[in-house]
């Protein structure tokens, strides 16, 4: 059965992910310094448009990764004889992930239109705090997905094993830097995008394959 334009889409929400992580990097201005406790009510509301398109991104991005998980779900599924195991555990890592997101929401929205708005420096240096250290509430949720999506690669092939070996290595590096060693969280936090875009266009290429061997094996059946 041929795929639909939404199925055929579904891979490349990966790489909407990854653009929309690297488009809140440089979008968000809150003060002079990337670091907690810099953050100044007057950086925030100087560059007011920038830090709500940056909420935006982070928006986009967990929607961007709920789609994507369906999408890796069926290819690492398709490698599996029985129980779905690996499949179903980088689905959840990565809702997991997308629940992070919308925590890190939470939390900037407080910084932006709470502490900020109301030019409380006394609350804004405690938000700051939390925003700052807000992505390791995803780090569970990645290195869950990159520890399942490394492991399915190796067990049943269905990721180029040069990048199955990869994402496990990512993966431990996350559940490191989630714990608080160095450097997995910072590795992980630059190199989450560049992953995401790759993994899309790897799962796209390889549906196309697939859809390509099955249109053959349907020529020459009729």
């Amino acid at each position: 059965m041929p795929r639909s334009k939404f199925e055929r889409f579904l891979p490349w929400t990966g790489a909407i992910a990854g653009a929309a992580w690297i488009g809140q990097m440089f979008l968000f201005q809150t003060g002079d310094q990337d670091s907690p406790g810099t953050m100044t009510t007057a950086a925030i509301r100087d560059h007011l448009a920038l830090n709500y398109a940056a909420i935006g991104c982070l928006v986009v991005m967990a929607i961007a990764l709920v789609f994507f998980g369906t999408a890796l779900r069926s290819h690492l599924r398709a490698g599996e004889a029985r129980e779905s195991t690996y499949s179903s555990i980088v689905y959840g890592g990565l809702l997991l992930v997308a629940a992070g997101l919308s925590q890190m929401v939470m939390w900037n929205w407080g910084l932006i239109n709470g502490a900020a708005d109301a030019k409380d420096d006394q609350a804004l240096g405690i938000l700051s705090f939390v925003g700052f250290f807000g992505f390791a509430g995803m780090g569970i949720g990645i290195a869950t997905t990159l520890l399942g999506a490394g492991l399915a690669g190796l067990a049943n092939a269905v990721l180029p094993r040069w990048f199955a070996i990869l994402t496990l290595v990512l993966g431990v590096l996350s559940a490191l830097g989630t714990a608080g060693i160095p450097p997995g969280g910072l590795v992980n936090y630059l190199l989450l995008p560049l992953w995401l875009i790759a993994a899309a266009i790897i799962l796209a290429r390889r549906q196309g394959e697939a859809d390509l061997s099955l249109s053959l094996m349907g020529s020459v059946v009729s």
